[in-house]
């Protein structure tokens, strides 16, 4: 009896539908949404800082390029000061893609919260097909240019020749 009994609950088992009240507590995804774009406005100033840094020292190394000295010192002062720079120049590159980088995931993760995510996604893709349509049309068009322009070329010379005949008569 007891196997029989255990077949009958196994087969019979129903989920109990459950009429409680739930409870949502939003602030939690509100107070996550805040964090995120604490963090966005965080990494959008260091961003701006590494910007104007990289600016700056692309400026300087413009100038130090055009400048001119003769003197030995200042030579040897130069390539140093060069080599200094290039990899000042290329530890902000790095620092900018990473910000970069660690925004969009921000992003993303904020877009995901936020419930617009795919919207987004599918935007950006649309965007990419219609940059990718616009550049295929302007090639097609200057091909097309370029063709009409070599079809034309013999009657283009004989026009000109034409144009030669009648200012020698004259």
């Amino acid at each position: 009896m007891l196997i029989a009994n255990f077949f009958l609950k196994f087969f019979k088992f129903k989920q109990k539908s459950s009429q409680e009240i739930v409870q949502y507590n939003s602030n939690l995804k509100f107070a996550l949404e805040d964090q995120i774009k604490i963090k966005l406005q965080e990494i959008n100033n260091e961003i701006s800082k590494n910007s104007k840094a990289l600016v700056e020292a692309q400026v300087v190394k413009f100038r130090s390029t055009f400048s001119r000295s003769n003197n030995f010192i200042d030579h040897i002062g130069k390539s140093l000061y060069k080599t200094k720079l290039e990899d000042s120049i290329n530890w902000h590159q790095k620092q900018l893609k990473e910000l970069y980088l660690k925004r969009r995931e921000l992003e993303t993760s904020l877009e995901k919260l936020k419930g617009i995510f795919w919207l987004n996604q599918i935007k950006r893709i649309l965007r990419i097909i219609l940059i990718i349509i616009f550049i295929i049309l302007s090639l097609l068009i200057f091909l097309s240019g370029f063709m009409i322009i070599i079809y034309l070329l013999p009657l283009i010379i004989f026009i000109f020749f034409g144009y030669l005949l009648s200012t020698k008569r004259n």
